[in-house]
């Protein structure tokens, strides 16, 4: 069992390596949100106004929340 600890600790010395996976997802959803953001100013240049340009932006906000959650993941409170 001590050679398991030992093992963990030595690939990751600060037990940060969870922040990997979460890091690659935000990564990727701010991608996500960018996209939204350009089809949102496209689409609002053309002058449409239409339940779609609501749904987009409720999609967009619906995004950011998610966001901030998986950043929220990242706070670590000083030891």
């Amino acid at each position: 069992m001590g050679t398991r600890k030992q093992e963990a600790l030595s690939s990751d010395p600060q037990g940060l390596d969870w922040r990997r996976p979460v890091q690659k997802e935000l990564t990727g959803l701010f991608g996500e949100l960018a996209a939204f953001n350009e089809r949102i100013a496209e689409l609002t240049k053309q002058g449409h106004q239409s339940h779609a340009m609501d749904v987009l932006k409720a999609q967009a906000i619906s995004l950011a929340a998610q966001i901030d959650e998986l950043r929220c993941i990242f706070i670590v409170p000083k030891q």
